[in-house]
């Protein structure tokens, strides 16, 4: 039998134990088995880097939830995988090309996505090593990528039927474009940020010289690209105006003033310049009012020929030139500052330029619809519900999804063009050839957003659209854990290809983790210098302390401030456990095992109560994802019930008593190991096999991953003891503790102790060890006394003996502040009892429970009052 360290070794257990379960298979899902399965699949983290704070929360909580699971009895499966990540990695391989001196363009197509191809099996292994070090049980065998070919199956089947049923269409459309990364994007990707800038009224003449109409505008180059001035139907100011033609001031052009309904008569002047190539509103009203639409900026965002004068200019430089000239020529009537917001790429930084491109849209309103209705009636749930109220509102304004990205890096769009007749040609796979005969088809060269495959993940793991045995026996998964920052990226999307596609909702639950931010709530980033990163915290504490503190932090809708204090309370608590189940190791001889029958005392049965009732209230939290609930009861059930009183308590026994006095400690360990596993699991299962996997029964796993979930173990249908006597130990316990430490004595000085409660004679010896007394004395004798500290108990007192030590004046003053205390918290509940109403219209329990308070606080006031003479 291996003897415990001194301290655990966190670094080499972390390495060890994950090698020996994936030997054992203890996370391989096992459909065969007869048991009730149950699925969740990984938010797939990005292929572009290590993990961060964020994914470790997340792959914690999945992780406890899937050992959970396992251990009460499931066929618990969680899948694992990567996100191909389109944008992001391809800005990393084409960083290093630039390093390098080269770029894609002069690598070419086939070149360039074998070298994102290369970057990604180096990388890819760095992630699944990572998620290890983290104890992720993910089953290893059932790995996917976004790109596998089975995966790009799927987005196929989807892409091309999708297609052919109209909901998938190719066409002009306003979109936002990239100019940094020479891509579209979906509205999702757009970020919005505040800035201070101008705006600047401009003079537009009348043509027939009878006056001019005043624009404000933020953006004076889009000008060169104006059809009309617009102002609302209904502005007063205006309405005599409408269908007169204007000069424009730069071009010579003559442009209409026109009414519509999009113009905020409040906005500037109540005019405004419609450009229908660089406005989404802009856009619509041209369409609308059969407007011309002229493109001055153009996908390198800089002016094109159409600015005349201006043509090869960068955006930002010809808004300088066109500001000056406007002034120049005596059409800038004033400029003003105007904070506003600007459109930002998620994933470059730039600032995005609305245009006009040939792009593929997907409708998605109907399937918004279905996605809708499944959390309405309850088919998916939220953790928390708050949730649901942006859900609504996002997918009940969906907008058709630009589904198409200028890339070389992801799933190519399956649509060829003949070079011969222009026939466009949707297909699973390549055509021969088209119907004219020309074998001439050019596919395609755009892909297909990131969001499109990661839409699929829940049923595309699993084999779709291929009818497996895993897609019928583990879809839909069980829960959906993620953060709700991607809840229209990934939550949204995923219901509603899970709808259109399987006709069923993806997940039955989703649990919106919380997001991590540092000890001062602010949100980590690089350029803050902020960042916490995951990897050298478990270098640094260990993985178990990470977790742990990630977990007791997770309560539902708040964000996680973790510290370093935080991580040194999560460590303390690690060591805890160690050094309490060393101590039981070493007073165990080889004879106890877990077959032998233990004997109860007091201390057995109530520390069977404390197990039952928590365990109890461990194993709803976590069927309702209190995470932080389920990790705080655990941590107190170690921490105050089994080390810092029951062991105190068992001391004697464990080192003079019975085979059958010992027994009872090895078996309350156990359990605790078994209920912290999901927690904690480096650290149980290293202490598990010096501990207890020696004395396990035959029929036992011996391995603790593999061990049942504690809350149906016999020992805890237990029942006998006198409840309230612990209890009422601890309480004495604590005011000698507190007396001591309110009079000033060392807590290491011995000192005498009374008190007047009879039935705790037996825990003398507990309370002289664990308070540092010198004796305790059981009397029913007036405690009071000028050399003595007092203090009231639940029914009694207590007194510590301090002649020479003690202040008689602050003790008066201590009790007189109790009697205070005590009068003003019985003030409202004799006014509550007095009540009639209360009293006959209340729940008899809630009653019950108001009058036993009341009654135990009018026995302490008398014992303060006795004690004041």
């Amino acid at each position: 039998m291996r003897e415990m360290d001194k301290a655990f070794d966190f670094r080499t257990a972390q390495t060890r134990w994950y090698a020996v379960w994936e030997e054992a298979r203890a996370f391989e899902a096992a459909p065969e088995s007869g048991k009730e399965p149950w699925s969740i699949v990984i938010p797939p983290p990005n292929i572009t880097g290590n993990l961060h704070m964020g994914h470790a929360l997340v792959n914690t909580l999945h992780d406890v939830l899937t050992r959970f699971k396992r251990a009460q009895g499931f066929d618990a499966l969680w899948v694992p995988g990567t996100d191909h990540a389109g944008i992001a990695t391809q800005m990393m391989v084409e960083r290093q090309l630039k390093a390098e001196g080269t770029d894609r363009h002069q690598l070419g197509r086939e070149a360039f996505e074998q070298r994102i191809w290369d970057w990604k099996e180096k990388n890819q292994g760095a992630i699944e090593h990572q998620l290890k070090r983290l104890g992720s049980s993910v089953d290893w065998t059932r790995n996917r990528f976004t790109l596998d070919p089975a995966l790009n199956k799927a987005v196929r089947k989807v892409f091309v039927e999708s297609y052919k049923a109209g909901r998938i269409y190719r066409g002009p459309r306003m979109i936002q474009w990239d100019p940094a990364l020479q891509t579209a994007l979906s509205d999702l990707e757009v970020k919005y940020e505040e800035r201070r800038g101008k705006l600047w009224h401009l003079r537009y003449p009348l043509a027939d010289g009878s006056g001019d109409i005043v624009v404000a505008t933020t953006r004076p180059e889009t000008m060169l690209g104006d059809t009309a001035v617009a102002v609302h139907p209904d502005d007063e100011r205006y309405r005599h105006l409408i269908g007169k033609l204007m000069d424009h001031p730069l071009t010579g052009r003559q442009i209409p003033l026109v009414a519509d309904t999009f113009v905020d008569p409040a906005f500037g002047t109540g005019c405004v310049k419609v450009t229908p190539a660089h406005d989404p509103n802009d856009f619509s009203a041209g369409q609308r009012l059969k407007l011309p639409s002229i493109a001055v900026i153009g996908f390198d965002a800089k002016m094109t020929e159409a600015a005349g004068a201006y043509a090869g200019l960068d955006r930002f430089e010809a808004r300088k030139r066109i500001v000056a000239d406007l002034e120049e020529q005596g059409f800038l009537v004033k400029v003003e500052d105007y904070t506003h917001k600007i459109s930002l790429s998620d994933r470059s930084g730039a600032v995005l330029e609305p245009l006009v491109s040939e792009q593929w849209f997907m409708d998605v309103k109907e399937a918004a619809a279905g996605a809708l209705a499944a959390v309405r009636d309850g088919r998916i749930q939220f953790t928390p519900e708050h949730h649901v109220a942006v859900w609504e509102h996002w997918l009940t304004n969906i907008q058709d999804w630009c589904i198409s990205r200028q890339l070389v890096w992801g799933h190519r769009i399956p649509a060829w063009t003949c070079g011969a007749c222009g026939t466009l040609h949707v297909e699973l796979e390549a055509p021969a050839a088209c119907a004219c005969g020309s074998k001439n088809l050019i596919q395609d060269p755009d892909t297909l957003d990131t969001w499109f495959s990661s839409a699929l993940w829940p049923f595309s793991v699993f084999g779709w659209p291929d009818e497996t045995p895993d897609l019928k026996r583990y879809y839909p998964t069980s829960v959906l854990i993620t953060g709700y920052d991607i809840l229209f990226f990934w939550v949204a999307r995923m219901a509603m290809a899970g709808l259109t596609w399987m006709g069923e909702v993806p997940f039955r639950k989703v649990y919106f983790n919380s997001l991590v931010r540092d000890a001062s709530g602010q949100k980590m980033s690089k350029t803050k210098g902020n960042v916490i990163d995951p990897l050298e915290v478990m270098e640094e504490y260990g993985t178990d302390a990470l977790r742990f503190a990630l977990s007791i932090m997770a309560a539902p809708g708040t964000d996680i401030a973790m510290s370093p204090a935080r991580l040194e309370a999560s460590r303390n608590f690690c060591n805890k456990l160690w050094n309490a189940s060393r101590f039981v190791q070493m007073n165990l001889d080889d004879s106890i095992t877990l077959a032998t029958e233990p004997e109860f005392g007091e201390a057995e049965f109530w520390m069977v109560g404390r197990l039952r009732d928590e365990l109890t209230a461990i194993t709803e939290s976590l069927e309702a994802f209190r995470f932080h609930d389920a990790a705080e009861r655990l941590y107190h059930l170690v921490y105050d019930d089994f080390c810092a009183t029951y062991i105190e308590l068992a001391k004697v026994q464990l080192q003079n008593g019975t085979a059958a006095q010992k027994a009872a400690i090895l078996r309350f360990l156990d359990i605790l190991l078994r209920a912290l596993h999901p927690f904690v699991p480096f650290l149980t299962e290293e202490i598990h096999e010096a501990v207890i996997a020696p004395r396990l029964p035959t029929a036992e796993p011996t391995l603790l991953t593999l061990r049942s979930w504690p809350m149906d173990e016999p020992l805890l249908r237990t029942q006998g003891g006198k409840p309230a006597l612990i209890p009422r130990f601890q309480e004495v316990l604590s005011a000698f503790l507190r007396l001591k430490a309110e009079q000033g004595v060392d807590p290491a000085k011995r000192v005498a102790a009374f008190c007047s409660l009879a039935e705790l004679e037996p825990f003398a010896e507990a309370l002289k060890s664990i308070a540092r007394l010198e004796s305790v004395t059981f009397t029913q004798a007036d405690l009071a006394s000028p050399t003595r500290a007092v203090a009231v108990v639940a029914g009694g007192t207590v007194a510590l003996e301090l002649a020479g030590l003690k202040d008689p004046a602050a003790e008066k003053a201590k009790l007189e502040k109790e009697l205070a205390k005590l009068e003003k918290e019985l003030e409202p509940l004799r006014g509550r009892l007095a009540d009639d109403s209360f009293v006959t219209k209340a729940p008899e329990a809630a009653v019950a429970k108001l009058r036993a308070q009341a009654e135990e606080k009018e026995r302490r006031l008398a014992q303060v009052k006795a004690l004041l003479g």
